[in-house]
């Protein structure tokens, strides 16, 4: 592989998943469902992991079927500026991401007020050519092929000398099904981290995996 360019997923990815900010997202987006919903808890778990699988994102699965119109009042309910509280620092993040020498770019299916916050907080906001979030990509983000293509053809490159990074495969196989290369950051022997609802797919068995961004340094040199 010729790669030119790194598209990288936000959360869970640049940060492990097993940081309290990965349940505490989970649970206040399942909390907003019960809520608008009217039904419990453990009703809204289990009526997003039958229905999720359709969609992208539990957001378009609202807006799609229970006919969910106000989005700033579902973000400031999932993501209020309390969240940044739930994560650790990493003060090896921002020298390892510069030791990679490539043009970066984040792809997340989180609004910009997130992204920007959780860059801000491990202060490597600098280092990424551009921040494409849900909104910027009309609520059609990953998996949809027009999210990724808009990504990396705005940042200059193309999907060929490109690799992208991501813990969900549902994503990662949506990046190879355009001809691209996905890793999977899977952090290993994570007994908090449930399985997503999302990566049900059975697609792409080769997957390549990681256990964190700290092996990538060592991929790089193998591709």
């Amino acid at each position: 592989m010729n790669i030119k360019h790194i598209l990288f997923d936000l959360d869970n990815t640049l940060y492990p998943s097993s940081q309290a900010i990965d349940q505490g997202i989970t649970f206040r987006m399942l909390s907003f469902t019960a809520n608008f919903l009217g039904i419990t808890y453990q009703q809204a778990v289990e009526l997003r992991r039958n229905r999720l699988p359709l969609y992208g994102t539990t957001l378009e699965w609202l807006q799609k079927e229970h006919g969910l119109q106000d989005i700033n009042q579902y973000f400031e309910a999932v993501h209020p500026p309390e969240e940044i509280n739930e994560l650790e620092k990493d003060s090896n993040l921002r020298q390892l991401l510069i030791s990679l020498n490539l043009p970066m770019t984040i792809l997340t299916n989180a609004p910009m007020r997130h992204a920007k916050r959780v860059l801000d907080f491990f202060e490597i906001t600098d280092l990424f050519m551009g921040i494409h979030d849900i909104e910027s990509n009309n609520f059609k983000g990953k998996p949809y092929a027009s999210s990724y293509k808009k990504a990396v053809e705005e940042s200059g490159f193309t999907i060929q000398d490109t690799i992208f990074f991501d813990d969900h495969k549902k994503y990662t196989d949506g990046f190879r099904r355009i001809g691209g290369n996905a890793i999977l950051v899977c952090q290993k022997n994570n007994s908090k981290k449930p399985t997503h609802p999302l990566d049900t797919d059975d697609s792409f068995s080769d997957t390549i995996k990681i256990s964190s961004v700290y092996e990538i340094p060592d991929l790089l040199k193998r591709c």
